[in-house]
């Protein structure tokens, strides 16, 4: 085994060129930990946030502090600790890890709990490192709902949560309708997605359920547009408060969301992953040492699915 690993993340906040490498020892993982080869991880909103300044993970940044970034993996097993049991060297893996206050998926080795991972195959596709954090997001935003004559509407649809959002409502059996600037996207074809600008989605009020992958002042306006009695679920946290409000003043039922681990429902995402149920789009793949320019990318805002970066 190596002696070392590199490890991205900031000590300052600010754009992509704070994103720096250290170097640290490797050590056996704790007791109830998996030492992990990475093989792929991705960029999350929250990455590019918490790097900018911007949340509760920064805002316990110490000063000067190294932080490092990164909460998704697929991965292979080094080493476990001492009292974890059904995983082993070698054994492929997946899982969003250290969510939220301990990122560090931006690395050539990480250590995960291991209630944070999910066993996989093999051969398994470095896409899958996508599935995590942004896949757990779309299940858990429409765990509480079942389906009826209600639509879903998904506004970012075409982003790393959205695209996920869309496939595991219709799953469920939801009729789900993207909100999205690009409706001529080649991934509504290809998901057989019904996709509606917003403007049309203003030209009347609607009923129904939203996901609310944006927030702010958008986020709010197509809250506005809801009718009584209709529900909402919102993620950035950042305008979490704003958007719940605006809700509130609608007489719609509304709520924010902080994903978990859940290695249940990571499985049975893995296995519609693995039926042809879901499909992890990757939009962009970078080698880790080419991190700012991921970052980068992410940024404007011009992908669709997910960005993928392998080490």
């Amino acid at each position: 085994m190596e002696k070392y690993f590199r490890q991205y993340g900031i000590f300052q906040f600010g754009g992509s060129t704070e994103l720096c490498a250290q170097e640290l020892p490797l050590t056996s993982p704790d007791n109830q930990q998996v030492l992990l080869k990475v093989i792929s991880t991705s960029v999350n909103p929250i990455d590019i946030k918490t790097r900018s300044g911007l949340g509760y993970v920064a805002a316990g940044k110490p000063a000067d502090a190294f932080l490092p970034l990164g909460y998704d993996v697929l991965g292979e097993v080094v080493q476990i600790g001492d009292d974890v049991t059904g995983l082993h060297p070698g054994d492929r893996v997946i899982g969003m890890v250290g969510f939220a206050a301990h990122p560090g998926c931006y690395a050539t080795y990480t250590y995960a709990k291991a209630s944070e991972l999910i066993k996989v195959e093999q051969k398994a596709d470095v896409s899958l490192a996508g599935l995590c954090l942004a896949g757990l997001t779309a299940w858990q935003a429409l765990a509480e709902f079942e389906p009826d004559s209600r639509p879903v509407y998904v506004n970012a649809a075409t982003g790393g949560v959205g695209h996920l959002v869309l496939q595991v409502a219709r799953l469920r059996g939801f009729e789900v309708i993207a909100v999205s600037r690009r409706i001529d996207h080649a991934l509504f074809a290809e998901l057989d997605i019904h996709a509606i600008t917003p403007a049309d989605y203003l030209a009347k009020p609607r009923e129904g359920i939203l996901i609310d992958l944006v927030g702010g002042e958008f986020g709010q306006s197509m809250t506005k547009n809801l009718r009584a009695g209709s529900e909402l679920v919102t993620v950035p946290t950042v305008t979490k408060e704003q958007v719940l409000e605006t809700a509130r003043g609608q007489q719609v039922a509304g709520r924010g969301i902080l994903v978990e681990a859940n290695q249940a429902q990571l499985t049975q995402l893995y296995n519609a992953v693995q039926a042809g149920q879901i499909k992890v789009v990757v939009d962009q793949s970078y080698e880790l040492h080419d991190i700012q320019q991921a970052h980068e990318y992410a940024e404007q805002g011009i992908h669709c699915g997910k960005v993928i970066i392998t080490a």
